[in-house]
């Protein structure tokens, strides 16, 4: 079951990330395919809860406040991105989005004195050589990056910073055994309330293919994150993270070829250098 759970997950992210690039084609705003997203991730949620019976004391304080952090990080996060697929390359802004586990990590070293010896800094030393060849193969770096490649540039890093913060739920979620579907719903109603005020503001109604695209990505994102928290359940946190995390970037990759995105040398071995990255510091902070 747990490898199911790992195959689930992987299609759930790479789905999201690919709807962000179709629904861009087809003219849907990011905000409006973001709130669209997570209102339906709320029901979604919220009908699972019903349908499993889910007690008022599994809503702790503790599972609140996690909820809170990842669902208001995790929905700027998704925004920003869906707002730098728009403006740059599809596999360079997957790629980089991706790498957030680094934050977690980074975190723990900064916050909870976690070890910090020369594996753990050649981990973090190769996501960051894989940033910065990877925004460097999107010309983000050149002489005249052009408007447009440096804003991306920023609002990628932006989104790789924010969507650090549904990471470090899921494991904390995972780690104390918090119950996985009050935290989905949770989590989901936190990132929504924040878009609908600006939806609100913006007085604009979504079209239909913002709420086919939306509803799509967020039954995939739905699927991405409970059989994620499932599976690190089930396997260390060692083999979920890096699988989870670098299957969907060589997928990007692969989507953006197919749609004739030019790929840099350079963007390959950044990439490449990214997953090395994550699989280290895996390996070094989960198999203790």
């Amino acid at each position: 079951m747990s490898v199911i759970y790992l195959l689930l997950a992987v299609c759930g992210i790479t789905t999201v990330s690919y709807l962000a690039k179709l629904s861009a084609k087809k003219g849907v705003s990011s905000l409006d395919l973001t709130w669209v997203m997570f209102a339906a991730a709320s029901v979604l949620g919220y009908f699972f809860v019903k349908f499993n019976s889910v007690e008022q004391s599994s809503y702790t304080p503790e599972l609140l406040a996690v909820s809170a952090m990842a669902g208001l990080g995790g929905a700027t996060a998704v925004f920003v991105f869906n707002q730098s697929v728009r403006m740059g390359h599809f596999g360079y802004s997957n790629a980089i989005y991706r790498s957030s586990f680094l934050i977690p990590v980074v975190f723990s070293v900064v916050f909870f004195g976690a070890t910090l010896n020369i594996v753990t800094m050649a981990g973090i030393a190769l996501i960051v050589a894989s940033i910065f060849l990877v925004s460097w193969s999107n010309d983000a770096f050149a002489a005249d990056p052009g408007e447009n490649n440096l804003l991306w540039f920023f609002m990628i890093i932006g989104a790789f910073a924010l969507s650090g913060l549904p990471r470090i739920g899921q494991l904390i979620i995972s780690a104390y055994k918090l119950h996985s579907l009050a935290y989905l719903f949770a989590s989901y109603t936190f990132g929504f309330i924040p878009l609908f005020i600006f939806f609100l503001a913006g007085r604009k109604r979504p079209g239909a293919w913002a709420l086919f695209y939306g509803i799509l990505a967020a039954l995939a994102s739905y699927v991405g994150v409970y059989c994620t928290i499932e599976a690190l359940k089930q396997l260390p946190a060692a083999v979920v993270f890096p699988i989870t995390l670098s299957a969907p970037i060589l997928l990007g990759m692969v989507i953006s070829f197919l749609h004739r995105e030019k790929i840099r040398p350079a963007g390959w071995i950044g990439v490449l250098a990214g997953i090395c990255g994550i699989t280290i510091l895996a390996v070094r902070i989960y198999t203790k």
